[in-house]
Formats: C-alpha cells, structure tokens, sequence
C-alpha cells in the first residue's frame, strides 16, 4: 500500500544540520495495522509525516498504492491528503458546537463529498458510537472523543489511516478498547492503519511492528498473538 525508498529527510543545512531519516526502506502491508516504534528522537512520527504527505522529503522516493507521492506539486498532495489518507491524533480536535455525527462528517462535507451509506454504517457500527451521534464532545467521554476522531477518519474510506500515538490522552481502559477496534477495522473491513507509538503494549495489538533509532530502521517484525487474541 504504501513504500519508500531511500528515504531521507534533513533538517536545516550546513553545520547545523539534522538528519531525522536516513535512507530509509520501508513497505506498509494493505489491510494491516503497523506500528512504528522508537525513542524519543529516533525519526517516527517524522516518518510517519513523510509517509503521509505531510512533509517534504530531502531525497528518496515515495508511492502509494503505485503513484509517486513524492514528486506531487502541493495542490496533487492536499487532495492526496484529503481523499486517500486518514488522520488520528492524540488531541481529538473535535469542533465543541458540533455533534458527534457533524463532526464526523465536517471534512466530507467541506470536499463537499458524500460518504457511502453502507461504509458509514459498518464504521459507526464497529466504533460503538451509534448511540452518541447526537451528543457534542463535552457529553462524550475521552475514550468516545477519540473514536468519533476516528471514525472522522475513516468515513471517506482512504486507502490508509496514519495514527499519531491516538491512546496518549485516553486511560489504560478507553486506549485497550481503541487498539482493538483498529484492529477489527483492518481485520473485518480491510482498512490499512499505521499508528506511531512509543508503548510497547499497544504495539502488541498491532500485526507488524517496525522500529527506529537515530533515523536509521533497526528492526522489522511481525506480531505473534496467542490464539483466539487479536
């Protein structure tokens, strides 16, 4: 789904530069939840802005699903962003005078775009929110903010969903119950996640898990599940 090639990124120039990603390869599997783990410093969520579209790259090369993303002009990259890729953040960013279900709906609305009827359902449904669609963020708990974020996210169907440590704000509970609709989303509905984190038991719930440090990628491996577990 998504893939890069000797990926660079270099901040600032001359003595005081900083070379967050160095040359790095790396491929995210469709229909799977990634994480990508690494201490403070270490490149990740610079990854994942690079990834992402976010960001500019120095040199390298990115693709998905087969279109170069890297060599987009920024009118190609914002559509990109607003069409194929989804965003979760720690901080929910939820509009206070909206209702749930207006702000799951704000950006489709703004692309002025209709979300497909049956996608939206299985999301509202696999969320658990059908019941708060009414409610505005104050009558929500943390644990349903972030679900609504996320089913905003999600009800244009984008080819990936890139999560920035989205369990940073919520307690131990409400982050359990996230990580496991995350991954029913990729295993019933075929959505592709990749989520930056630094803790190592969210990580576990993921399918694979590729780790970082000082720019360079050190480790790739897949998540081994007791059975009967996601």
């Amino acid at each position: 789904m998504v893939s890069a090639r000797n990926l660079t990124k270099v901040y600032g120039r001359g003595s005081g530069a900083v070379t967050a990603l160095d040359s790095v390869n790396v491929d995210i599997a469709r229909a799977r939840f990634t994480a990508i783990m690494g201490p403070s410093g270490s490149g990740k969520s610079t990854l994942m802005h690079c990834l992402a579209g976010l960001d500019s790259i120095t040199s390298g090369e990115i693709m998905l699903d087969g279109d170069m993303v890297s060599s987009m002009n920024q009118r190609r990259l914002t559509r990109l962003r607003r069409e194929r890729i989804g965003f979760i953040f720690q901080s929910f960013n939820l509009l206070p005078t909206l209702s749930a279900e207006e702000n799951i709906l704000l950006p489709q609305r703004l692309a002025h775009r209709k979300p497909q009827r049956d996608w939206y359902d299985a999301v509202i449904s696999t969320l658990g929110i059908g019941d708060r669609l009414s409610h505005r963020p104050h009558e929500l708990s943390g644990g349903q903010q972030q679900r609504v974020a996320v089913a905003r996210a999600l009800v244009g169907r984008p080819e990936v969903v890139f999560a920035d440590e989205p369990t940073g704000a919520l307690d131990t509970a409400s982050a359990a119950a996230l990580l496991e609709t995350l991954a029913g989303m990729c295993e019933r509905l075929g959505q592709t996640v990749v989520m930056v984190t630094h803790d190592e038991q969210a990580a576990a719930t993921t399918n694979r898990i590729i780790r970082l440090r000082d720019g360079h990628i050190t480790g790739v491996e897949a998540v081994r599940r007791p059975a009967g577990t996601r």
